[in-house]
């Protein structure tokens, strides 16, 4: 069930996102609840009158205490699925990026091109950046750009494409860059083109992958401009508190590594296939709060310890398969303890409906969530992903 999302997103169509769902074993106390986490099912009861954190709707940004500002443009994570946030609040709060995708030509995904009279290179979308600071005003960041990721210091870095339009037929490929303030010029961090995804930045280094045949990904880590190397294929589950490690999984979605940023070199290793309980697979873009890591799991969602040398799968907690039948999408941690989840779920159409999306926020040691109401998938329900908690493992 581990999917990456890859150019045939783009088209305009909204793929649901990789399903999440997860199981996880217990291993002792856990903090302000003075109780164990258990593995286990997770209740799901509606009720979310507002969630913890801003989110992203449409065309809305929805602060913590539920006031809506109207942005520039439609939400939307078209180029980029789970692989980076929709929208990313800046260190110093005061600015939001979004991804906005432009409709240059409806496409019916269920339809081949062909059958639809779209030709190879015909434009069918624009994919943009655009930033909503805290006084109202919103504006393009860049045209033909996706996945943001801001640093500590107010530097952006994104993907900027080499010709703005995605085409029909043709990978779409841009170049890193990052801008010292989002005024700024764009410098150029990578050597060449190709699809690459910007993910988060682990103190002064960035990460971001690049996507190849059959949407193969490997993790890369820019310590500066031109100064690009391999970290791991596979993909990002999140950045340690301290922003010296990256959890990582593997291609084929079954092993967790734990590595430091810096050197590569790996610190801790463990099989979901083997652990107790055994998982099928876990997925990427989860979060890090003190020693836990919470990610997307073939049951719902899984918890590791992680030690400094060591990794161990924790809790599991299911979700009813009939009620999310593709799981749960980017968890994170909402408090210091690590023991508040929120999560976003879509369901996919059924019987002529249109998709539709959850917010979630969940309890692990009561094993309680609250459910949101649902909004259209095209809508992009999405939380808005903090810089200062992405730089401590979660978005």
């Amino acid at each position: 069930m581990k999917r990456l999302v890859g150019a045939r997103t783009t088209a305009g169509a909204l793929a649901i996102a990789a399903g999440v769902a997860g199981t996880l074993a217990v291993f002792g106390a856990f903090g302000a609840h003075s109780a164990v986490p258990r593995t286990g099912p997770l209740s799901v009861h509606e009720g979310l009158e507002q969630p913890q954190g801003a989110f992203v709707r449409g065309d809305g940004l929805f602060s913590e205490k539920g006031v809506r500002s109207r942005l520039g443009a439609s939400v939307s994570g078209a180029m980029i699925g789970p692989l980076s946030p929709v929208a990313v609040r800046s260190s110093d709060g005061k600015l939001v990026a979004y991804n906005t995708w432009q409709e240059l030509r409806t496409v019916d995904s269920d339809q081949s091109f062909s059958r639809q009279g779209i030709a190879e290179g015909d434009a069918l979308g624009t994919p943009s950046l655009r930033v909503h600071d805290d006084a109202g005003k919103d504006f393009q960041l860049a045209r033909g750009a996706y996945s943001a990721a801001w640093r500590q210091d107010g530097a952006i870095a994104f993907v900027k494409g080499i010709e703005p339009n995605f085409r029909a037929g043709r990978p779409y490929t841009g170049q890193v860059v990052v801008r010292r303030d989002i005024h700024g010029p764009d410098l150029t961090w990578t050597s060449e083109p190709a699809h690459y995804v910007v993910y988060s930045w682990a103190a002064d280094r960035l990460l971001f992958y690049r996507i190849g045949v059959g949407e193969k990904t490997e993790l890369l880590v820019g310590d500066g401009p031109g100064d690009i190397r391999p970290l791991a294929e596979g993909t990002a589950i999140a950045v340690s508190p301290d922003a010296k490690r990256v959890a990582v999984l593997s291609q084929d979605a079954t092993n967790v590594r734990v590595l430091d940023v810096a050197t590569g070199s790996e610190q801790s290793w463990l099989d979901v296939t083997t652990a107790t309980p055994p998982l099928a697979w876990v997925a990427y873009s989860g979060s890090w709060v003190g020693e836990h890591i919470v990610a997307p799991a073939s049951a719902g969602l899984a918890v590791f310890h992680a030690g400094s040398r060591s990794l161990e799968l924790e809790q599991v907690l299911s979700l009813d398969r009939t009620q999310f039948p593709v799981g749960v999408q980017e968890p994170r941690f909402v408090d210091e303890a690590g023991n508040e989840i929120a999560a976003s779920a879509d369901i996919p159409p059924a019987k002529g409906g249109g998709g539709v999306s959850f917010l979630l926020q969940c309890d692990r040691i009561a094993r309680s969530c609250q459910r949101g109401e649902p909004a259209p998938a095209k809508d992009w329900l999405r939380p808005v992903a903090d810089s200062d908690t992405m730089n401590e493992g979660g978005h």
